[in-house]
């Protein structure tokens, strides 16, 4: 079975060690249909539409975004860090629309818990009328502007999250990245219920206790949807050993 072969478009996220050139020498000659550039890597980061247009030229890939998550955050309770979360997020936007990226993945965000004498404490209670009013008022109106350009992935969860999320769907050209990893470790319903909207998912195996981005095939993340799924397929996996093992195991599951 070969990448072209599957019924689905099979991509990879670049080795954190390559540099823009040889991540995408690397997935071509290794058979992958897309390339999806993480823009909290300075090597991709600082990356101009034009360098992207070229390389995508020369190795006849095409190209996904998954913009920043370490520093950005619309869940902020800070309306300055959410003002430069949405600057920053527009930027990458409109170097995918000029480089003809398919999509970008999108994380809405966190909100923090406390390091205290007994332990970490985290109080999901504190932010739940914030999250939904961020989200439906400030995102909502972001979104409507980029359809489904934007693709919101499964980091975090909620009442309110996932009740902001329906509202996003519903009123909304919003796409969905399913990570199939993080889905291991905790079910988004929202997600699952949706999945006519996924257009990415994410591919990274774990033991269900811990994200850690593991080979294909070595934890008990279940790939069987993949049988029935249409659309972009994305390793996550981040090193060479373990992009070539995953994209292997995926061939003989699929067989």
């Amino acid at each position: 079975m070969t990448a072209n072969r599957l019924g689905f478009l099979l991509g990879t996220q670049p080795d954190v060690r390559h540099d823009a050139k040889r991540a995408f020498e690397f997935a071509s000659v290794n058979g992958f249909h897309h390339i999806e550039l993480l823009m909290d890597h300075p090597k991709y980061y600082f990356l101009s539409y034009a360098e992207i247009l070229e390389l995508k030229g020369s190795y006849d890939l095409e190209v996904l975004i998954h913009a920043p998550a370490t520093f950005i955050n619309f869940l902020s309770i800070s309306k300055s860090v959410r003002k430069a979360s949405y600057c920053e997020l527009e930027r990458v936007l409109n170097l995918a629309e000029r480089c003809d990226a398919k999509l970008v993945t999108v994380h809405l965000g966190w909100n923090p818990g406390f390091i205290t004498a007994k332990g970490f404490v985290f109080q999901p209670e504190l932010y739940e009328k914030h999250n939904y009013k961020v989200i439906t008022e400030e995102f909502y109106v972001f979104a409507k502007n980029y359809g489904e350009l934007i693709s919101i992935e499964n980091t975090i969860s909620g009442t309110s999250v996932e009740k902001a999320l329906e509202f996003l769907i519903e009123n909304t050209e919003v796409s969905l990245t399913f990570d199939a990893g993080h889905n291991n470790i905790r079910k988004n319903e929202i997600f699952l219920k949706n999945f006519d909207r996924v257009r990415n998912v994410h591919l990274h195996d774990n033991d269900g206790s811990r994200d850690t981005h593991s080979t294909l095939g070595t934890g008990t993340v279940d790939f069987s949807f993949l049988r029935s799924y249409k659309g972009y397929a994305t390793l996550e996996v981040r090193e060479e050993k373990a992009i070539i093992e995953s994209r292997n195991w995926l061939f003989k599951f699929l067989q």
